[in-house]
């Protein structure tokens, strides 16, 4: 009995110990939140003083926050104006470039062509040769076939035209020019793509 009684009091006192154990553990943890929240109080109060601090600036800063937003929109104000006035000029600039392509350029080809002493016909905007071509085919074709070698008349008669309009009169010029041709009698010009030779 006695022997039971030791084993009871033994028993008591392991669970004494861990109610001992597990109260000071959370006397620790008591003590430690205590602590976590008086260091969260203070930041607080530094945090109040500071935001009092910043509204006192607030008033004086006012003025200048204003200011900085004007000058904001005045630049967005500006680079909306700079984009408008790209947007106006790249139609202009486009057109011009095109007319430079299509109209300026073949008619200053051809102007220096004919200071080269070239002939040939004159350039055409839009339709170029095109008309004179489908003229001239339709008549070749509605020509009865005549049965020998020089079919070029009939499959090509605009080209077989303007070479013996422009290319066999020029070389019978060339040729008959032979005898006074001088070095110093050639033209030259920088603009001029096409030079004699």
């Amino acid at each position: 009995m006695l022997k039971e009684q030791v084993e009871a009091l033994l028993q008591e006192n392991i669970i004494l110990k861990r109610a001992v154990g597990i109260q000071h553990e959370r006397q620790k943890e008591s003590e430690e939140r205590n602590q976590e929240l008086q260091h969260l109080k203070q930041m607080v109060t530094q945090y109040q003083e500071q935001l009092r601090t910043l509204e006192g600036k607030r008033s004086i800063g006012d003025f200048s926050s204003e200011q900085v937003m004007k000058e904001k929109e005045k630049g967005e104000r500006e680079r909306l104006q700079a984009s408008a006035c790209w947007i106006r000029f790249l139609p202009v600039y486009s057109l011009f470039q095109h007319m430079s392509l299509s109209q300026l350029r073949p008619k200053k080809l051809e102007r220096c062509i004919r200071q080269q002493g070239l002939t040939g016909n004159s350039y055409k905007l839009l339709h170029g040769d095109f008309r004179e071509m489908s003229k001239m085919t339709k008549e070749a074709n509605a020509r009865p076939v005549n049965f020998s070698h020089d079919i070029v008349q009939r499959v090509q008669p605009f080209h077989d035209h303007s070479i013996k309009k422009y290319v066999l009169q020029r070389f019978l010029d060339i040729k008959e020019a032979s005898m006074d041709l001088k070095p110093s009698s050639l033209k030259k010009d920088k603009n001029c793509l096409i030079r004699m030779v």
